[in-house]
């Protein structure tokens, strides 16, 4: 299974307020703002979103086809 986007990096902008890079399957890098205590959370965090946005616009699609 190809992957939608893939996670760069996790940069801590305030406190426990983390910027999470990544690359859209389209290939543009774009960014989630996610609250973490550690940027493992945060990258963890960002995965989960991405994942629901992607798995749920794959299932939209296909139902339409349908």
């Amino acid at each position: 299974m190809k992957k939608d986007y893939e996670i760069l990096i996790a940069t801590q902008v305030r406190g426990k307020w983390w910027r999470v890079d990544y690359v859209n399957k389209e290939g543009r890098m774009e960014f989630e703002t996610v609250e973490a205590l550690d940027a493992q959370e945060a990258i963890s965090i960002t995965g989960n979103i991405l994942y629901r946005r992607y798995r749920t616009s794959d299932k939209k699609s296909h139902n339409k086809n349908q």
